[in-house]
């Protein structure tokens, strides 16, 4: 009997002790599964500290293609539109016609043209009837006369003096015949001297009239043109291989003189890229700054250098040299231009900085004891920001470099709330 008390004693002292541990390791686990399931429902966080680098700036926007050199062309005088000959877009060649118009020039106006054309071509009769050499001829004539007279009373002297030698003349006339010699050399002297200053005068003066008459000449063959443009259709032609930008008239409209009638993009010139600056982006861009184009239309994307910047009623646009030809001008493109800042000691994420009415703030992970072991928290770090580019700012003060922050956060987060940390990859 006394056997099986202890038999029976001993087996419900092992039920006891079975059930003491079965209850504190329930007991254990559920402690930990509960703490588990807790710490599941807190709102994860990823953590940063902060770090040193620079700031990406970059500024985008659109601007327009400018051609360096563009040429507006008007028509001679006001006449309707009888064709146009070519297209907005069409390149065209030099001398190629753009437009021809109806003659519609009045006879007074043709009648005037006609008049000037006349008063050349007088102008011009004068100046080679004045060509002539009749000056020069008329005074070679008097110098062979004066030869004559000279050769003459030397001949008379001559003779005289053989005379009077034979005592056949009285010495008076001798002296007679040589003042006559003596006058005729001076006149011949004189003569001489005359026709060569008068035949360089004349070369200077021909050379003169020979421009002149040349000049007079090319005058007459313009107006004799215009004229036979003013009788006949005119036409308007390029000056030079180019791009037909705007044509601002239609077949059979009015076109006027004092306006455009079509401007002409000369390629060869090159184009520039404009674009109008932002205030918040005007200390930023400079002269010598790299940007990129990207010109959908052509699949690609150019690279550009700021090399002029303008201001105009309060506004500031850059300019920009582009090596590609193949535009019109006016085409609106995107721009892209990244500069970097000098280095920073601190930076923290954007995505880290939060604000309210005190001011900016980061959370920072902070470790505490709880009822059931260590937990996290999360406090407000109030600091002072200076720049920031589109994933960084620059902490100017109020944060220890070794801090844990929170970069990002699955739940909403406040002051004191618990939290589950990870560190950032």
């Amino acid at each position: 009997m006394e056997n099986y008390r202890e038999v029976n004693d001993k087996k419900r002292k092992r039920i006891f002790r079975r059930a003491i541990v079965i209850f504190f390791g329930t007991m254990l686990f559920i402690t930990f599964f509960s703490k588990t399931i807790q710490n599941l429902s807190l709102p994860k966080v990823i953590l940063s500290q902060p770090y040193s680098g620079t700031l990406t700036y970059e500024i985008t926007g659109f601007g327009y293609i400018v051609p360096k050199e563009a040429l507006k062309l008007y028509p001679n005088s006001t006449k309707k539109v009888k064709e146009i000959k070519a297209e907005i877009g069409e390149q065209v060649k030099k001398g190629q016609i753009i437009a021809i118009f109806y003659n519609e020039v009045s006879d007074p106006k043709l009648a005037e043209e006609e008049i000037k054309l006349k008063a050349l071509e007088t102008r011009l009769e004068k100046l080679l009837l004045s060509n002539k050499n009749n000056e020069i001829e008329n005074l070679e004539l008097e110098l062979e006369k004066a030869m004559k007279k000279l050769k003459d009373s030397q001949r008379n002297f001559k003779q005289k003096k053989q005379l009077v030698e034979l005592g056949a003349e009285a010495t008076e006339n001798l002296n007679e015949a040589q003042y006559d010699m003596e006058i005729a050399e001076n006149e011949y002297e004189q003569k001489k001297l005359e026709l060569e200053t008068t035949k360089e005068n004349k070369e200077v003066s021909l050379n003169k009239q020979k421009k002149d008459i040349e000049s007079l000449k090319y005058d007459i063959q313009i107006q004799q043109l215009k004229i036979s443009q003013l009788k006949d259709e005119e036409v308007l032609t390029s000056p030079y291989d180019g791009i037909v930008k705007e044509i601002y008239y239609e077949n059979s409209e009015l076109a006027f003189d004092d306006k455009p009638f079509c401007l002409i993009v000369n390629p060869k010139k090159g184009f520039s890229f404009s674009a109008d600056i932002q205030e918040e982006d005007e200390s930023l861009v400079a002269i010598g700054d790299p940007l990129s184009i990207s010109l959908k239309s052509k699949g690609k994307t150019i690279n550009a250098t700021i090399k002029r910047i303008i201001t105009k009623d309060n506004n500031k646009k850059f300019i920009a040299d582009i090596d590609e030809t193949e535009f019109l001008g006016e085409e609106k493109f995107r721009y892209r231009i990244i500069k970097k800042s000098k280095t920073f000691h601190t930076l923290v994420p954007n995505t880290a900085l939060g604000k309210d009415n005190s001011g900016n703030f980061i959370f920072i992970v902070k470790e505490r004891e709880g009822a059931l072991g260590k937990e996290h928290y999360v406090e407000k770090q109030y600091l002072s920001i200076g720049d920031n580019d589109n994933q960084n700012t620059v902490i100017i003060d109020g944060l220890d470099n070794r801090a844990s922050i929170v970069y990002d956060f699955s739940k909403p987060i406040y002051e004191n709330s618990r939290v589950r940390p990870t560190q950032r990859k």
